[in-house]
């Protein structure tokens, strides 16, 4: 049995009786909580959120599962297997920080030897539902993430983007910081597009005997929502292009399906949404954000590609690195340089594989990593622009609208979105309920 979503996607009822309903079943084994809706064209809609406990092994939290209907048929898109299979939750990446001994790595790695950045679906997730009624819902998923900080603020260098101080040895200097991270998925009737919004707390970066959050203790990026969908149809084919739009340029490969090896261009100027998207087999997933690129809530990290081509930034001199081990020359932008994480480390590390395709279909949001500093600006390798890592409002916030479809022609449905982008009141497909 695949899910009680196909089971009711195959009754014929009229586009009224699939407004926005909330219902629980058994989804690939899995105890969800199911969201139907109606899209645009009047077609149901279903996400199934893998709930926390009720019998489930490990924790919920994300989305399991994915249907809508096309040509008349129902196209069906499951987590893929592995590890972090799911889609939704949150993931975040301590900065690599200097130490005081010469090394260059996470506090977590370096002093505590445990992981920076674990998936945000090993958490136990609180659910709520805020908003539930015949035109909009919503669920709520709320994890106890958090950070190694310093104990003492160390302010970023805002000349060189690193530590004003090298950081010392010794365990006691350091301390472990929650970061309570909420994802809330929001539906609408008559949209195609569910939104999903993010937020995290930063009200616990106190220091040891501190009695108010301070900046510059932790620093960190957000990758949520992340994770990995077959979203192909469950063919789990070749992913053959990814495409992406930064807070200033597009990015697209020249060649396709897309390998270490491929040329791009990282020129064209964004002047809609942020975006990124995959596409495989005729099928699509991505994720913009609904706000124009000058009203961004998020802001990019440093690419030294960005704002050349292939040819262009070869003739600066300039190489691109892989993140196999031994770091090998690539012709693709280096993987950490990428503004999302994609398929960059999806792609073969094999010896004369650099021409080779993946399969590998992981698809998150990206930031810079100094969230939680009080610097006021970071450079994305061509200019600055204005940030605040650590808002008085003690929480950083938001949104992106995924999609998943079956694109025609040249330009993808996550790139028309996020174009609509461009001003005035965009009436792109993303649900735009406000929830409470």
């Amino acid at each position: 049995m695949k899910t009680l979503s196909i089971a009711l996607l195959a009754c014929a009822v009229s586009p009224a009786a699939w407004a926005v309903s909330h219902s629980t079943g058994i989804v690939d084994g899995v105890a969800a909580d199911i969201w139907t809706w109606t899209d645009s064209a009047g077609k149901p809609r279903t996400v199934a959120l893998k709930q926390e406990g009720h019998g489930n092994s490990s924790h919920g939290g994300y989305a399991v599962q994915f249907t809508y209907v096309a040509g008349g048929a129902t196209i069906t898109i499951d987590a893929e297997s592995g590890g972090d299979g799911g889609f939704g939750y949150f993931v975040s990446h301590e900065r690599y920080r200097s130490f005081a001994d010469g090394a260059v790595d996470t506090i977590a790695s370096h002093i505590f030897g445990v992981d920076d950045s674990p998936l945000g679906l090993g958490f136990a997730a609180t659910t709520t539902i805020p908003l539930s009624h015949a035109t909009e819902g919503a669920e709520r998923f709320v994890i106890q993430y958090g950070h190694y900080g310093t104990i003492t603020p160390d302010p970023v260098d805002p000349n060189t983007g690193g530590d004003s101080t090298p950081l010392p040895a010794g365990k006691s200097n350091y301390a472990f910081y929650t970061l309570p991270a909420s994802t809330t998925w929001v539906f609408q009737d008559g949209h195609d597009y569910p939104r999903i919004d993010v937020a995290v707390s930063l009200a616990g970066v106190v220091p040891p005997g501190g009695t108010a959050p301070t900046a510059d203790l932790v620093s960190f990026d957000m990758r949520g929502p992340y994770g990995v969908m077959v979203f192909d149809n469950d063919a789990d084919g070749t992913v053959n292009d990814v495409l992406w739009g930064d807070q200033q340029y597009q990015f697209a490969p020249a060649q396709t399906p897309v390998t270490r090896d491929s040329k791009w261009q990282w020129t064209t100027l964004n002047k809609g949404a942020r975006y990124q998207t995959l596409l495989a087999g005729g099928f699509e997933m991505g994720l913009f954000e609904p706000e124009n690129v000058n009203a961004s809530a998020t802001v990019d990290s440093y690419a030294g590609e960005r704002g050349y081509t292939t040819k262009s930034y070869k003739a600066t001199g300039n190489v691109s690195f892989s993140s196999c081990d031994g770091s090998p020359t690539q012709i693709m932008p280096s993987d950490g340089n990428w503004p999302y994480q994609s398929v960059q480390y999806s792609l073969s590390c094999a010896a004369g594989s650099f021409k080779e395709p993946t399969t590998g279909k992981k698809i998150a949001w990206g930031t810079t990593s100094y969230y939680g500093t009080s610097l006021t600006a970071v450079y994305n390798g061509q200019k600055s622009f204005p940030f605040d890592g650590f808002p008085a409002s003690n929480t950083l916030a938001y949104s992106v609208c995924l999609v998943l479809g079956e694109p025609a022609g040249v330009t993808s449905l996550t790139q028309k979105a996020a174009a609509l982008y461009k001003g005035g009141s965009p009436n792109s497909s993303c649900a735009k309920a406000t929830v409470p």
